[in-house]
């Protein structure tokens, strides 16, 4: 089974100015079976519109999203109610993920029986099965969110995912929001459960070491489009945009990975949506802009198999 995005755009109208903005512009993306696709980049590149876009909750502008060759949207670009089940998101912050009303148990219940997965006798058995995958004692399953810690509420967050049995994972910013120390123990629970289960993962994160720990393919976004792609350690250990590279620069331990990431920390601010700079968008904050980038918009092309990148003066 493959993800396949393709030019897919995402735009928005601000009601006060009827100004446009483009969330998502171009986006192509294909991600195999069975791997995992790292998405990073700054708040507000369109990380987390793309990740909601794949699961259904918002609708493409235009362009086209399939997973095994089959459209997840209609022509009405509304998701085929066949792919809900198929694919899950995790929510970056797990409180606000659950019904706080909801014990867990029936919070993983409601997806069993309204997917119709199991038999009634034995929901109870399989909420136990997927608490323990996810690290969690079956007896917590009478409790509420707020009586879990920050790492137990995401693993259950987790195993409601999986209780739909998807293929495919869409997890957006799934650790931020714990505590260092329970980070670590989420990341490997979930690259154990990749493994076993045969899992395909979308990784959304702003942390590059994340990416790197647990991504096969990285896709770096700036401003709503895909500025590098490639294989993780052709984009970490050998950055060729500007902005992957400050991005490295700018990471705790960088001098382990990119060997030719800028010291300099990126100038400027992100600019605003609605008012996007003519040519390369990211030409204002670019150590290496010419007075070209400002005009030519730029593509993705390929610098060496299977890595790309958009950048007119990279040779």
């Amino acid at each position: 089974m493959t993800l396949s995005i393709t030019d897919v755009t995402k735009r928005y109208k601000i009601r006060v100015t009827r100004a446009q903005v483009n969330a998502l512009n171009g986006v192509t993306i294909d991600l195999p079976a069975k791997k995992t696709l790292g998405i990073v980049g700054e708040s507000g590149c369109g990380k987390s519109t793309l990740a909601r876009m794949i699961v259904g909750l918002e609708q493409p502008s235009s362009g086209t999203v399939t997973w095994n060759g089959e459209p997840i949207f209609d022509k009405a670009r509304n998701m085929l109610s066949s792919k809900h089940s198929n694919i899950q998101l995790v929510f970056q912050d797990p409180y606000s993920s659950l019904n706080p009303r909801q014990k867990i148990g029936d919070s993983i219940a409601e997806v069993l029986t309204v997917h119709h997965l199991v038999e009634k006798d034995a929901v109870q058995a399989r909420i136990a099965e997927l608490l323990t995958e996810v690290g969690i004692s079956p007896e917590l399953a009478h409790r509420y969110p707020h009586q879990l810690s920050g790492g137990q509420r995401q693993r259950v967050s987790i195993a409601r995912a999986l209780a739909s049995q998807p293929d495919l994972l869409v997890l957006d910013e799934p650790v931020s929001a714990l505590d260092v120390s329970v980070r670590a123990e989420v990341m490997n629970l979930l690259i154990d459960l990749r493994e076993r289960l045969g899992l395909t993962y979308i990784f959304i994160s702003h942390d590059l070491s994340m990416i790197r720990h647990i991504s096969d393919q990285i896709a770096v976004m700036y401003l709503g489009k895909i500025v590098e792609s490639g294989p993780w350690d052709s984009v970490l250990e050998n950055p060729q945009h500007p902005y992957t590279k400050a991005l490295i620069a700018a990471m705790p331990d960088h001098t382990e990975v990119g060997n030719n990431a800028y010291e300099a920390p990126l100038k400027g601010e992100v600019p605003d949506p609605a008012s996007m700079p003519t040519g390369c968008a990211f030409h204002l904050r670019c150590p290496i802009a010419v007075p070209s980038c400002s005009t030519n918009a730029q593509t993705l092309r390929e610098i060496e198999p299977n890595h790309q990148i958009a950048c007119q003066e990279v040779k």
